[in-house]
């Protein structure tokens, strides 16, 4: 867990959150090989605020999963 908090803490940028009408989504690539990741989220956009680092967390759990699976 302290991997993904130092992510989530020193690396918000990586994790792009947006919001399509009602629909939220995050995105990121990975930084090995740009695979590019876009995942809807089931919150609305109205519940946004305050599970930012939440929404982090979960996509940097995928991405630790993906550089372990392709790159490890």
């Amino acid at each position: 867990m302290d991997l993904h908090a130092h992510l989530v803490d020193e690396h918000p940028h990586a994790v792009i959150i947006g919001q399509d009408g009602e629909t939220l989504f995050f995105e990121m690539d990975c930084p090995i090989c740009s695979e590019h990741v876009k995942q809807p989220l089931r919150k609305r956009a109205s519940m946004l605020e305050g599970y930012e680092r939440e929404i982090r967390m979960v996509a940097f759990d995928l991405l630790l999963y993906h550089v372990q699976e392709k790159h490890g």
